[in-house]
């Protein structure tokens, strides 16, 4: 059977990452920048797939992450090029170039495409809900009773999706470190179809049950739990790290003596981390920082691995529109670690 294109991107990026990166420690066994304004399954009564209720819950279809940007824009094309019936976007800001042009042929092909932009960026994305409304895209602005809606996903036919860490304009996809993560779980996408039906209604999505991590929903008590499972390590790859309780919790685990290091932002980008070092110093915690991480990531002892639009800030977790969830599976896990590690060898002491 033919390797996907996804799963070749994936792949061609840890190993370019490799060639940059010394032997890592083995993994254990058991705003002029978007961001910085702000299963089992089982058959449902309608015949719908029935998500597992927790986050870390066996799904039938393995997920798989991507790391950009190493990866370019091959995750977010693969999927949206798949789609011949229907095709779902969530956008904090859109952007030019190839993501934005498959969404363009999709709607002009008679997919049915549908797409939420962030109304708080609506000076950015005005020009690409014009033009995707001549391509013959439904688009709406998001619900303002969010801050931000900062989620990104694509959702293709109801069949697969595509979450991601970073927006879709082509200059960041390629110069941003993020992640972007295939899901084909038909729990998941039912979620996510769910999710996207209602936002774009306006209407509140029923979430009682899933294993995403949903803000504002279930994605901070979620979070906060899953740093607090740690026994002996945690990795911090993310933007910023201004959230208080999630600081907190960290510096827990550290005094419980759980090994912790946080990657951050530049802080000449993100001013608030210079504060966030100096917690995390004040606690024991090792901090770098280099520029372009955008990436919003955390590993717990090298079991699981968040990875989400959800910033570690009050705002994201509490009033935004973002989507996570958490990652198991070995490869993955294997990408989320390489790439920390990799960053981290050049990254500068705060």
């Amino acid at each position: 059977m033919k390797t996907p294109a996804f799963a070749l991107a994936a792949r061609a990026a840890l190993a370019a990452l490799a060639l940059t990166l010394p032997a890592c420690a083995p993994v254990e066994d058991l705003p002029s920048d978007p961001d910085r304004a702000e299963s089992a399954v089982a058959s449902g009564t309608d015949g719908a797939p029935a998500p597992s209720c927790e986050p870390l819950s066996p799904r039938t279809v393995p997920l798989e992450l991507a790391v950009q940007p190493e990866a370019g824009a091959t995750p977010f094309v693969e999927v949206a090029s798949r789609a011949t019936t229907t095709l779902r976007v969530m956008v904090y800001q859109m952007g030019f170039g190839p993501v934005l042009d498959v969404i363009e042929t999709k709607a002009r092909e008679g997919v049915s495409v549908r797409v939420v932009l962030d109304v708080a960026q609506k000076s950015v994305n005005e020009k690409y809900k014009v033009r995707l409304e001549a391509a013959g895209a439904q688009v709406v602005w998001s619900d303002p009773r969010f801050t931000f809606t900062h989620a990104k996903v694509i959702i293709a036919d109801e069949s697969e999706a595509v979450l991601s860490t970073g927006n879709y304009y082509i200059k960041n996809i390629e110069r941003e470190r993020n992640f972007a993560v295939r899901d084909a779980d038909p729990g998941d996408v039912d979620v996510l179809v769910r999710l996207f039906d209602a936002d774009f209604a306006k209407t509140t999505p029923d979430l009682s049950c899933t294993r995403l991590l949903v803000a504002p929903e279930n994605a901070k008590e979620r979070l906060l739990a899953f740093i607090r499972s740690a026994k002996s390590e945690i990795l911090v790859h993310s933007m910023q790290l201004g959230e208080r309780d999630v600081r907190d919790a960290l510096a827990e685990r550290r005094r419980a003596g759980v090994a912790v290091r946080a990657l951050l932002a530049d802080p000449s980008w993100i001013d608030a981390n210079l504060d966030a070092a100096a917690f995390l110093s004040a606690n024991g915690i090792e901090a770098r920082h280099r520029p372009h991480v955008h990436v919003k990531a955390i590993t717990v002892d090298g079991q699981a691995a968040y990875v989400g639009s959800i910033n570690l800030s009050w705002t994201s977790l509490t009033k935004n529109r973002e989507v996570g969830l958490l990652v198991t599976e070995r490869a993955n896990l294997d990408a989320v670690r390489s790439t920390f590690e990799a960053d981290w060898t050049v990254a500068k002491p705060f």
